[in-house]
This record gives structure tokens, C-alpha cells and sequence, in this order.
């Protein structure tokens, strides 16, 4: 047999008569791309994807049905036909409509794939959902309590009732885990690479995390007696017990990793012994230092920071706040400080803030917790001074309304004119914010911003000082203990290709996202197929009886409530979102939305046979059809050939 002799992107190539320039390319290591090209069915080059430029013919044609021909030169790859295959693909995701991630996971922070393992324990696979979460939030039973969850504000959940509570069931997977055990995931092959990473709450204990499963020692210096941070010494243990930290750690000490606790960063360790003593450092400094009320009298005894306050409580050396408390702030550091108040056996705790409650920045359950367990919340109201009066300590405060929205969105507090009152405390605690104080030496070495926190490059994470990196809130400033987890990870991961020689710097390309739009914008018919079934509640201690307790208030799922809350969710995710050719090729060749808006008025999922199909995605390539015409076997094979050969997730298993 005579070959056929042609050149392929500058290569000379040989080929069988009768192949096409897609078959000989592959057949030389020559990647076209392709979307509805399959060896086992017929080809028509309809998608227009696999096209590729015939040289001085000044024309452009499908390789998969185009056969090769003596002297013919192809070349594959250049701007004019990456433009035309970009154009083809917005014409194809004109007629695709989907969410490939659910609206869940794209609002969290970490990325966690909560369809997944909110699916596994709804079948009673535990362990599974453990695994699911661990991959990018390895403090599951920490987060399963105290994370905001702004997943579920975007859960499409809220087209029929009420959002999955998938905090609560991310407690439950971690909890199981407390109670039974689970295995550990399996470590890389040891580098011979240390990292130093200073500062043990929930981005250094992340980045510890995935540096550790990457191979590499790992060494956390920090300067409290015990690992978690602000976890630890920030929120009481009625909201997170010791021993949950303890659990979520402990997996760490298990993998290798060294704690040198009582080491103060900038006395007991500086940077430039971290440096040296090993191939990379990590600064994940917390922002511990409290925010000044910056009005006279605070500097009076009887007047305390809400993390000072908080710190005192988690180690035992908080005194008794007297019989009422006056609570300065919104965030969850006042509410948490209110909340322990009582504990302590205030009879009045009133937390002042100078907005609504609808602007308070704490979490809204915690708020409405507090609330409940008798905390009173004075609004729009801010202090001016303090004074140490007969009976304590008096505050004089004034009245405010909601001006014009300022830099973050909310509206601005404006005092009100001749409406100063006073009102009598035993104690103040001020919680109106928090910064990072970096050591000197720190500092002068890495590179600070202007409101003190460090300098990183993009998402590398990387400092001014040559394998130095930095995460958490002294990148961010204050902020959730979830975007520190997510800092933590990709802090870890730069890290890792900076210890194998890579650029830290070399992120991949996000990828192409369909989605119906925000959580109540998806077709009527979607939120229709589900059937109305409220939330299930969290079981927790009366509030009477846990205002005096700093017993765990939250006392969360059984498996039997974990079951039924999760199997609420809608599924949202596209089952074939990990194999799908349509979505690969959309992020590869850059595309970012449609060419043409198109209202997506209609949804249907047609789970009646063998497979599920769902209109929405399919783009009418053809291919299923050919597949049915071209297998020939029985129908479990045709199945998992319809299944496979689908390019865009339209048909996937039941």
C-alpha cells in the first residue's frame, strides 16, 4: 500500500489512503480539537470545531471528514482559526442553558463541591461526603459551625421554600468522623522539602493541610498554647468546643506535621531563620489586634476589646462583667461577646450599634440566637464618650439615621442632631473591628500595604521577599475564616509549584461556567419538579437554658434529620460537568458568555427510561442519533454509548 505524503503544522507526515487529516494527525501526537467527532460513528464535521486551514488554498475545512491527499499541508493551530472556533462555540452555548456548577458552590469561597457531598449523605455514604469536603475545606467540623455559609443565600432552593442547610450538613460529615473515625487521604512520595508557616489558625492549618498530602515537612510555629487562632481564642465554646478544633487537627499531627506552640513571631522566630532553615516560609498572621473606639474614656477600667474579652474567656481568666454590659458593634465578634456575657451572669447585655439590624455585618442566625437568649440590641446608636460614674460606668451615646450608601455598600450613619442620651454599664466591650500588627522585621521584609497588611502577587500568594508567602487576614484583613481557607489553599499550592520548580504565579485558566443566572432566575419548570418540603430545623438547647451554659448551643443533625435535609437538595449541578468536551473547549478557547442573549423560558429533564436528557443542554450536534444508528448491540451498551458520546452533558445516567 502507497502512502499518502503531507505536512501537518510544518511536520512531514504519512498517512493511510482513505484517512482523514484528523486520523493522521492523531495518529502522529497531533491534538485537533474536536466536539462531536467519535471513531465509532460516522463523522459530519457539523460543529465546526475540528476545522483546520489547507494551505495555499486560502480555504478551511473539517479534518474529520476531509481525507488526506498527496502533498496536502494542514496547519491546525493559528489565530484565525482559534477566532473561528471561538465563534462556533458561542454559537453552540447560545442554544445551551444549564448550571454546570451550582450557584452553592460558585458562592463559596473555599469552591467546595457541595452538590457532592450533599448527594452522598443523602444515600448514607458518610465517609464519601467527608472525602468531598476535605478536598478543598480540610476543617469541616470548624466550618460546619461557624462559617457564614453565603452558599446557602445562593441556594436555588429558594424558588420552592427554603435553602438546603448545607452548613448544618457539613457538620454532620464531620461529626460522623468524630464519632467513627475515617482514614486519611494517601501522601505524595516525601519532597525533602520544609515549609515554615507561622500562625496556626485556619489558613496555616489549610495550607498545612495540602502541603502536607503535596509531600512536604511542615513546621507551624504560632504563639498560643494550642492550634486555631481566633477559632480558638476568638469564638466561645458554646458556638465551637475544644474538642471539635482538636478533632479537625489532629488529622495534621497524624500526616507529620510539627507544632511549636508559645513562639512568638518576631521574638522567639524571625523571618530570617524561617528562611533559612527551610525551602519556604508562609506568614498566616491573624488580625488580632482590637480597633480603637477612638472616643474619650475608653482607656477606663471596666471598659474591654471584644477579642480581649473573648481571649480572657478561652483560657479561664475572664473575670465576672458585673450585672449589665453594654456591647459596642455588629459583627460576630459582638454578638459573641454579648452571648458570653450572659453566660458569665450578666442580667443585661445590650449590644449598641450604629445601624439596622439588617446591616449588621454578624451572621443572621447568630444574631437571632442572641436575641433569643435574652440579648437586647439598642440601633442606630453610637457612642461619644465614656465616663466613670457612681455606679459604674456611664455612656453617653447619640442617636443616628441612614444617610447615602458609603464605600461598602450600606447605607452611612449620620448622628442626629440634640439626641444625645446615657446609658449606665458595669462593663463596656468594644468590638467595632480588628487590624493586623505585623512585626518590624516582618514587615520590612515582605512588603506591606498602606492599611498594614502584606503585599502578595495575584493569587501566587507570593511576597516581595523571594520564597515567602502570605495568606489569611493579613492579606485580606479581616475577614471569614472560609476566604482564609480558600487563601490558605492556593497559598499551598503555589507553594508546592515553587518547591518543584514551577512558577508560583501559574494558575490555571478559570473555567467556562453555564448557569441559569442567580438563585430564583432558572426556568419556572425547574423549582416545579420539586416537591415543597421545609427545612429541616437544627436541633439546639432551649434558650432559657443555654444562656447560662457554655454548652455546645448548636447540637446538629442525626442521621436520620442529615438524610432528609439533604435529600432537599435540586441536584443543580450538571452531572457530567467534569467530562463535559463543550465546557473543556469553552475554556480553552477563552469563551466567556454567548454571542447571542437567548431567554431560556422553558426546562424539562426526561428521566423516564434508561438515561436522563435535558433539552436545555443539548445543542443538536447530532451525535446521540448517529450513535444509535452506528451501535448495533445490546441496549445496555447503547446506554453507556449515548451516555459517553454526548458531548455537553445533555444526556447522562439516571
Amino acid at each position: 500500500m502507497n502512502l499518502v505524503n503531507l505536512t501537518i503544522d510544518g511536520r512531514g507526515v504519512s498517512a493511510a489512503p482513505g484517512q482523514t487529516i484528523l486520523e493522521a494527525a492523531r495518529q502522529h501526537g497531533i491534538r485537533i480539537p474536536t466536539l462531536c467527532f467519535h471513531k465509532e460513528i460516522e463523522a459530519t464535521g457539523s460543529c465546526w470545531i475540528c476545522i483546520v486551514e489547507l494551505k495555499g488554498k486560502n480555504r478551511f475545512i473539517p479534518s474529520c471528514s476531509t481525507k488526506v491527499s498527496e502533498g496536502m499541508v494542514v496547519e491546525t493551530r493559528n489565530a484565525e482559526l482559534d477566532a473561528m472556533r471561538r465563534q462556533s462555540l458561542e454559537r453552540l452555548l447560545a442554544q445551551h442553558c444549564g448550571d454546570c456548577l451550582a450557584p452553592c458552590e460558585l458562592a463559596c469561597p473555599a469552591g467546595c463541591d457541595i452538590p457532592g457531598f450533599v448527594a452522598a449523605i443523602a444515600k448514607g455514604s458518610d465517609c464519601e461526603a467527608l472525602e468531598i469536603i476535605r478536598r478543598t475545606i480540610p476543617l469541616p467540623g470548624i466550618l460546619g459551625r461557624v462559617c457564614p455559609a453565603p452558599c446557602e443565600e445562593a441556594c436555588r432552593r429558594h424558588g420552592v421554600d427554603e435553602p438546603v442547610s448545607i452548613c448544618a450538613l457539613k457538620r454532620f460529615a464531620a461529626d460522623q468522623e468524630m464519632a467513627d473515625g475515617s482514614e486519611l487521604p494517601e501522601r505524595k512520595a516525601a519532597s525533602g522539602k520544609r515549609v515554615a508557616i507561622v500562625g496556626a489558625g485556619p489558613a496555616g492549618l489549610t495550607a498545612a493541610w495540602f502541603l502536607l498530602l503535596g509531600g512536604h515537612e511542615v513546621t507551624i510555629i504560632d504563639a498560643n498554647e494550642k492550634a486555631g487562632g481566633m477559632m480558638r481564642y476568638g469564638i466561645p465554646k458554646f458556638r465551637l468546643p475544644e474538642a471539635v478544633i482538636d478533632a479537625d487537627v489532629e488529622p495534621l499531627v497524624k500526616m507529620g506535621a510539627t507544632f511549636r506552640f508559645s513562639t512568638l513571631f518576631g521574638k522567639d522566630a524571625d523571618l530570617a531563620g524561617l528562611r533559612k532553615e527551610h525551602d519556604a516560609v508562609l506568614l498566616t498572621i491573624g488580625a488580632s489586634q482590637p480597633s480603637k473606639l477612638g472616643i474619650p474614656g475608653e482607656e477606663l477600667d471596666g471598659v474591654q476589646s471584644g477579642i480581649g474579652f473573648l481571649a480572657d474567656v478561652a483560657v479561664g481568666h475572664a473575670a465576672a462583667p458585673g450585672k449589665s454590659v453594654i456591647v459596642i458593634g455588629g459583627g460576630n465578634t459582638a454578638i459573641d461577646a454579648a452571648r458570653t456575657a450572659l453566660r458569665l451572669g450578666a442580667d443585661s447585655v445590650t449590644i449598641m450599634y450604629r445601624r439596622g439590624r439588617d446591616e449588621m455585618p454578624a451572621n443572621r442566625l447568630e444574631i437571632g440566637e442572641a436575641v433569643a437568649e435574652g440579648v437586647e440590641l439598642f440601633l442606630l446608636a453610637a457612642p461619644v464618650a465614656i465616663e466613670k460614674g457612681s455606679d459604674g460606668l456611664a455612656v453617653t451615646a447619640v442617636k443616628m439615621q441612614l444617610g447615602e450608601p458609603d464605600a461598602s455598600g450600606r447605607r452611612r450613619p449620620v448622628p442626629v442632631a440634640g439626641s444625645e442620651f446615657t446609658l449606665q454599664a458595669d462593663t463596656v466591650i468594644a468590638a467595632t473591628g480588628q487590624f493586623v500588627d505585623l512585626p518590624a522585621e516582618a514587615a520590612g521584609g515582605v512588603g506591606v500595604e498602606r492599611n498594614g497588611t502584606i503585599k502578595v502577587s495575584g493569587g501566587s500568594m507570593q511576597t516581595g521577599a523571594p520564597g515567602v508567602f502570605a495568606a489569611g487576614d493579613c492579606v485580606s484583613g479581616p475577614d471569614l475564616a472560609i476566604e482564609a481557607v480558600r487563601q490558605g489553599r492556593l497559598a499551598a499550592e503555589a507553594i508546592d509549584r515553587f518547591l518543584n520548580g514551577g512558577d508560583p504565579a501559574a494558575t490555571g485558566a478559570a473555567c467556562f461556567n453555564s448557569s441559569y443566572g442567580d438563585r430564583d432566575k432558572a426556568p419556572r419548570q425547574f423549582y416545579d419538579r420539586a416537591k415543597p418540603a421545609a427545612r429541616v430545623a437544627v436541633p439546639e438547647l432551649e434558650a432559657e437554658s443555654r444562656r447560662r451554659s457554655f454548652e455546645e448551643a448548636v447540637t446538629g443533625y442525626d442521621a436520620e434529620q442529615a438524610r432528609a435535609e439533604a435529600r432537599r437538595c435540586l441536584s443543580c449541578r450538571c452531572q457530567a460537568v467534569e467530562s463535559c468536551r463543550l465546557r473543556d473547549l469553552a475554556t480553552a478557547f477563552g469563551v466567556t458568555a454567548p454571542a447571542i442573549a437567548e431567554t431560556h423560558d422553558y426546562f424539562s429533564i426526561d428521566a423516564s427510561g434508561a438515561i436522563r436528557f435535558e433539552r436545555e443542554k443539548c445543542v443538536d450536534c447530532g451525535v446521540c442519533i448517529r450513535t444509535m444508528e452506528s451501535v448495533t448491540t445490546d441496549a445496555a451498551t447503547i446506554r453507556e454509548e449515548l451516555i459517553d458520546h454526548c458531548p455537553t452533558g445533555a444526556i447522562s445516567g439516571r
